[in-house]
């Protein structure tokens, strides 16, 4: 029986973190789909480019765009940009710009509780409480494909 409570507990959690995030890809199509990036900042994720300032500084077509949400927790944006290279690579991509990334306020989680104890004609009390933004992250990716 406790085996099957630990299963239930991992699997909501794993529902929680995870499971309210989309990782979307659309094709771009275009009558002139070929640019030249002037530079920027970009880092290298599981062997891919992941350009967040500017975009690459040599011939590039664009393959398509990500569109991801996800909750804007610590455990769900660690995974972000290697959930975006593992789209890009699924589209035939080179490297990833980025677009945009946004994050939305989404409500607060609340929680408290007191506690009350008396001795005679002696009284302590005891409460506490803890509120917690809740943020939704919205980012946009363009793959794209080098031509050189």
């Amino acid at each position: 029986m406790k085996n099957f409570q630990v299963r239930v507990l991992i699997l909501m959690l794993a529902v929680f973190f995870f499971g309210c995030s989309t990782t979307i890809f659309k094709p771009f199509e275009a009558k002139v789909n070929e640019f030249e990036g002037e530079g920027g900042t970009k880092e290298v994720v599981d062997g891919m480019e992941v350009w967040d300032y500017g975009s690459p500084p040599k011939k590039f077509k664009i393959l398509g765009m990500i569109d991801d949400q996800r909750p804007g927790g610590i455990i769900p944006m660690s995974q972000l940009k290697s959930d975006i290279v593992a789209k890009a690579r699924e589209a035939g991509g080179d490297a990833v710009v980025q677009v945009s990334n946004n994050s939305q306020f989404a409500g607060t989680y609340s929680t408290g509780f007191a506690s009350a104890q008396s001795f005679g004609n002696t009284a302590t009390a005891y409460g506490s409480g803890v509120s917690v933004p809740i943020r939704r992250n919205i980012s946009k990716f363009a793959v794209i494909q080098y031509l050189e």
